[in-house]
């Protein structure tokens, strides 16, 4: 799968954002689509953006992680942002939520943004997040034109969020990141999402039943402790019992490895990668 997406992908791409509007998709559609901002590890290997998942749903639009190529991302396949509920952060490492400076400026001088915005993650997400914001851009948060509402879930626990239920367990990552793996009931469909995290059973456990699993991909073969290599996928394959697999946050390498190992039995995420459910 090259980088950039083939015509008739990217024109469903950019229509994505567009697609749940009264006029063309009633509030109450059974449709779930996850637009794929973001595909690449931390490295932002193969010139690809880092972790950012757009979801539009009969219960809004918000996204998952907001790494620091999101913005343009969202930008690229033709996101409206002024419809964006809030976000929902895995854990708090610089490539998943290394978007959000730039995101505070574009919601209030771009969006002009009025209504308020939920930011949902990890115990400590709001402190951190705040802490961001005031060492790049201290003088926007004076005098906020609109609300920020902050709501984090307990690990393990699964709380209200954004019209959807979110179900959290401790990922196998790093501590001070406060690394999560979620699983987020919607009104028709689950999704789930491993961030960062090496193989544990209680992933397979978070994860059953769910209808589309996003999940981390780093290298090739075993031997990391924190992040998943396809080598384990394949070799836990049968234990991840969901709809739909979907390999991402990929190295050049692991990405390659996953595309010929038919084992894996997943679809490889790439920018601009358009999934629906009904």
């Amino acid at each position: 799968m090259g980088l950039e997406p083939q015509p008739a992908a990217l024109a469903e791409t950019r229509g994505l954002c567009q697609t749940l509007r009264g006029d063309t998709c009633p509030r109450a559609s059974p449709v779930t689509r996850l637009l794929c901002l973001g595909t690449a590890d931390a490295f932002a290997h193969g010139a690809r953006g880092n972790a950012c998942y757009w979801i539009e749903d009969a219960a809004g639009v918000v996204a998952v992680d907001f790494g620091p190529t999101a913005l343009m991302q969202a930008r690229r396949f033709g996101c409206d942002l002024a419809r964006l509920d809030g976000l929902y952060l895995t854990h708090l490492h610089g490539d998943h939520i290394g978007g959000l400076p730039v995101l505070l400026v574009e919601l209030v001088y771009g969006q002009k943004r009025t209504r308020p915005f939920t930011i949902a993650g990890p115990p400590g997400t709001q402190a951190r997040v705040e802490a961001l914001w005031a060492a790049t851009f201290p003088s926007v948060l004076e005098g906020l034109p609109f609300e920020f509402r902050w709501l984090e879930w307990d690990v393990p626990g699964a709380v209200p969020a954004l019209g959807r239920t979110v179900h959290a367990i401790q990922a196998r990552h790093d501590r001070l990141a406060v690394a999560t793996s979620l699983r987020i009931d919607g009104p028709r469909h689950r999704l789930a999402f491993s961030g960062d995290t090496g193989w544990q059973p209680e992933l397979a456990a978070l994860v059953q039943g769910a209808d589309l699993f996003v999940c981390e991909c780093s290298g090739v073969d075993t031997g990391y402790w924190g992040h998943l290599s396809v080598a384990e996928l394949v070799q836990h394959r049968d234990e991840l019992q969901v709809g739909r697999l979907v390999v991402s946050h990929l190295s050049v390498e692991s990405r390659a490895a996953a595309h010929r190992t038919a084992a894996l039995r997943a679809t490889v995420a790439d920018d601009g990668l358009v999934l629906t459910l009904r």
